[in-house]
């Protein structure tokens, strides 16, 4: 094997959807596939480093290529709550923690132990937020540890493709700083599924954001994985 290309390092990698059942037959979830995720594990692995791999239900190809990695752990969790738990039992081992997956912003208030029946009125699902985890990690980060890398899904507002740019933008910076976030990932829902896609990364105390367009996702994880271990180094 390859010598590693900077100290090994532990990276915290989440990846994938999170489910949040509202009866035992139907539930909430969203298009993400943990590619990107299980992408970002072999590269830190590739790099040398430790690599635990939160993930929520994905599909087993996606996992194969890492089971047998020996620096690899799997974590399989399927609700946020359980993401939650997870992510904060093992954050303490990590440098590096990458918040990849597409985690539930909210989830059933009350899910039904039973199938809910099929009637002629409306149902009213009541909703309640989810533990924002991405924050709750940039509170318990001490003396800039572990580096703390977010994602920011967004399509943006506006009348215009340039309105809309600039709206997405904005979001990303503002969930940098009010999250306590190293770095962010800017995409937008085409990412969800796709094999290659646009990433804006913006890193804290740097004025502009790099552009990485029409890239596949295994080259987008290995830089930022090597991007996540420049940013623990002393400055």
């Amino acid at each position: 094997m390859a010598a590693p290309k900077s100290a090994p390092l532990t990276f915290l990698i989440t990846a994938g959807p999170t489910i949040e059942d509202i009866d035992p037959v139907r539930f909430i979830s969203n298009r993400a596939t943990g590619k990107l995720g299980a992408a970002l594990a072999r590269a830190a692995h590739h790099e040398g480093h430790q690599v635990i791999l939160i993930h929520g239900p994905v599909h087993e190809s996606v996992l194969e290529p890492l089971r047998n990695l020996k620096r690899t752990t799997l974590v399989a969790v399927r609700s946020a709550s359980q993401m939650h738990r997870a992510v904060m039992q093992h954050f303490k081992q990590a440098d590096v923690v990458i918040m990849n997956a597409a985690v539930a912003d909210f989830t059933p208030a009350n899910a039904s132990p039973i199938k809910l029946k099929k009637a002629s009125s409306a149902l009213t699902l009541r909703l309640k937020p989810t533990v924002d985890i991405l924050k709750a990690l940039g509170e318990a980060k001490q003396n800039g540890v572990p580096v703390l890398i977010g994602f920011a899904l967004e399509t943006g507002k506006g009348s215009t493709a340039a309105a809309r740019r600039a709206s997405r933008q904005r979001e990303a910076l503002r969930k940098l700083e009010a999250k306590n976030l190293d770095a962010i990932v800017l995409d937008t829902p085409a990412a969800m599924g796709s094999d290659a896609s646009t990433f804006t990364v913006f890193t804290r105390g740097i004025a502009r954001g790099q552009n990485f367009a029409d890239l596949s996702k295994q080259l987008f994880a290995a830089k930022l994985v090597r991007l996540a271990a420049q940013l623990l180094k002393p400055h």
